[in-house]
C-alpha cells in the first residue's frame, strides 16, 4: 500500500469515526417520557372523576358553588390534554424525517469530504513529502561520506594522526564500511606502538579491531577476528571487549569451560547489580542449561 492510498485509509477511518458518534444519535428513536393518553382512556377518566363530583354533591359534601367550579377546572383540564396531544401520523412523520436525515448525513459527509480534498487539497502531499525526507536523508549521508573521505584523506598526509585514525575507524563501522575500519584500527595500532603506547591502549585497539573484522566476516570471530582477540588478551588479560568476545567465540566452538572461564573474568569486573553485570550473569545461566543438555 503506498502513501497515498495510506492518506485515503486514514480520511476514511476519521470519516467513519465521527459518523459513528453522530448517527446514533439520530437514527435512534427516543421514547417520550409519557406518552399522551388516547380518547377513550380521557373520556373514561372525564366520566369516573365527573361522577365522583356528583357524588359529593349530592351528598353535600360540596355547595352548588364549589361543585360549579369543580366541574369547570375538570373540563379545562381535559380541553388542555387535548390540545397537548400529538397525532400518532405527526410523530412518525418526525422519526423518518430524524432517521432520513441521518442517512443524508452519512452519505453527504464522506463524500463531501473526497470532494472538498480533491479541489482544495493536495493528494500527492504525501509523496513529495517521503521524497523530500529521503532526498535530505541522502543528501546527510552524502555530507558524511564527503567528511569521511576528506579524514581520509587528511590521514594520508598525516599518518601519526592516532585520534584521526580512531575517528576515522568508528565513522566507517557507522557508514558500516568494516573491512575500511579493520584498516582503519590496524593503522591506529601501529601508531600505537610506534609511539610506545601502553599495553592496554594496544589490547583495547585489538579488541575493536576484532569486532569490526568479525563484522566484515558475516560474524564470525575465527580467522582474523580471532587471531586479534588472543592478541588482545595476551598484552592485556582482562580486556573487557576481547574477553566477551573470546567468550561467544569459545560457545561456538562448543567450549562451554572455556566461555565460561571469560565471561566469569569479564563479570569480575563490573559493578554488581549494573545492567552489563545482569546482561553477563543471564550469558553465565545460559551457559548452565547448555552443558546440562535437554535431559537434565
Amino acid at each position: 500500500m503506498n502513501d497515498v492510498q495510506l492518506l485515503w485509509v486514514g480520511v476514511l477511518a476519521l470519516i467513519l469515526l465521527s459518523l459513528g458518534v453522530l448517527l446514533p444519535a439520530l437514527l435512534v428513536e427516543v421514547a417520550p417520557e409519557s406518552l399522551p393518553r388516547s380518547d377513550d382512556a380521557l373520556r373514561g377518566l372525564y366520566q369516573t372523576q365527573l361522577a365522583e363530583l356528583e357524588r359529593e354533591r349530592a351528598g353535600e359534601r360540596l355547595s352548588a358553588a364549589d361543585h360549579a367550579q369543580a366541574v369547570d377546572e375538570l373540563q379545562a383540564r381535559l380541553l388542555a390534554e387535548l390540545e397537548r396531544r400529538t397525532p400518532a401520523g405527526l410523530r412518525r412523520h418526525s422519526v423518518w424525517l430524524q432517521r432520513g436525515s441521518g442517512l443524508l448525513l452519512a452519505v453527504l459527509v464522506p463524500v463531501g469530504a473526497m470532494l472538498l480534498y480533491t479541489q482544495v487539497g493536495d493528494p500527492q502531499a504525501v509523496v513529495r513529502l517521503g521524497q523530500v525526507q529521503e532526498s535530505d536523508h541522502m543528501a546527510r549521508e552524502g555530507q558524511v561520506q564527503a567528511m569521511v573521505a576528506s579524514l581520509a584523506h587528511k590521514l594520508q598526509e598525516e599518518p601519526q594522526n592516532l585520534p584521526g585514525w580512531l575517528m576515522l575507524a568508528r565513522s566507517y563501522e557507522t557508514l558500516e564500511r568494516y573491512g575500511d575500519a579493520a584498516q582503519a584500527y590496524q593503522q591506529a595500532l601501529e601508531e600505537a606502538r610506534r609511539s610506545g603506547l601502553d599495553t592496554d591502549t594496544q589490547a583495547r585497539l585489538l579488541a575493536d579491531q576484532a569486532d569490526a573484522l568479525a563484522s566484515a566476516a558475516g560474524g564470525s570471530l575465527e580467522g582474523e577476528a580471532g587471531a586479534a582477540i588472543a592478541q588482545a588478551l595476551r598484552l592485556q588479560p582482562t580486556q573487557a571487549k576481547a574477553l566477551a568476545l573470546a567468550g561467544s567465540a569459545a560457545v561456538r566452538r562448543g567450549d562451554i569451560a572455556l566461555a565460561r572461564q571469560h565471561w566469569q573474568a569479564l563479570l569480575a569486573q563490573m559493578e554488581p547489580g549494573s545492567d552489563m553485570a545482569l546482561r553477563v550473569q543471564d550469558d553465565l545461566l545460559k551457559l548452565e542449561a547448555l552443558q546440562a543438555g535437554p535431559d537434565k
